[in-house]
Order: structure tokens, then C-alpha cells, then sequence
């Protein structure tokens, strides 16, 4: 299973499945840059993109897991297309990009993460009935 990550510098990456390495006794993951497509929003590795790797978890080490396809979810992508509308009109208005542009748009992958991990999550049966049946 391959998961989408941010790293604590910003950029995204593509993870691979680990290995554990026996010389460092841990966990070793190889990330692969990834690019996102201007039209659909989703995530992919870049077949020509750097490629580094992580010892330990990914997690731990500052990268934030984020949707391959954050803008899935209509709400998401309403929301998505409401910012970028207002993040555009602030950089035409004063010729700068909006300061917190980069914190919103990692907060919008915040929360399409949220919502797939909720779609993720297994659907528990209905509690059992009591008394008569």
C-alpha cells in the first residue's frame, strides 16, 4: 500500500511499503516526489521526481499523511475552489501572495484526510436489540 505524505518541509511525497533494515534495526521508507495534477487535484509520484528515503516512521519524523485525491469530496472541493478564489484575489489586490496561503492549504488537506479516514473507518453493525424478539 502506497500512502501520500507531506513533508515537514512542505513538499509531498509518495511512500513505498518499508523494509526493515537489519544494520540500523529499524524501518526504512523510500518516498518518492510527488506532483499534483492542476485539474483533478490528485496526487501522484512523479516517474522522474527525486526520490529519498526515511528511517523510522514517516510519521515521527514530521510528514503528515494527506489524501491522494483531496478534492473527492464535493464539500472539499467547493471549499478548495472558495479559497483559492479568495487566496487570488488578495495576491491581485496587493501584488503578494496571501501570507498564510501555504497554512491554508495545508489545513484543506488536513481536513480531506479527515474524511478519508472516516470513509476508511469499518462500519460497525447495529447494536443488538433488547427484549422481546
Amino acid at each position: 500500500m502506497t500512502r501520500m505524505l507531506r513533508g515537514p518541509d512542505g513538499r509531498h511525497w509518495q511512500e513505498t511499503v518499508g523494509q526493515f533494515d537489519e544494520r540500523v534495526g529499524q524501518w526504512v521508507h523510500e518516498l518518492t516526489a510527488a506532483v499534483q495534477d492542476p485539474d483533478t487535484g490528485r496526487w501522484a509520484a512523479d516517474r522522474h521526481g527525486e526520490r529519498t528515503t526515511v528511517t523510522g516512521i514517516p510519521d515521527r519524523a514530521g510528514y503528515t499523511e494527506v489524501s491522494a485525491d483531496p478534492l473527492r469530496e464535493p464539500c472539499i472541493a467547493h471549499l478548495h475552489r472558495l479559497v483559492t478564489e479568495l487566496t487570488a484575489d488578495f495576491e491581485q489586490q496587493t501584488g503578494a501572495p496571501h501570507p498564510r496561503a501555504t497554512d491554508l492549504a495545508h489545513a484543506l488537506e488536513d481536513v480531506a484526510m479527515r474524511t478519508e479516514h472516516l470513509r476508511r473507518r469499518p462500519r460497525h453493525p447495529p447494536p443488538p436489540r433488547r427484549g422481546r424478539r
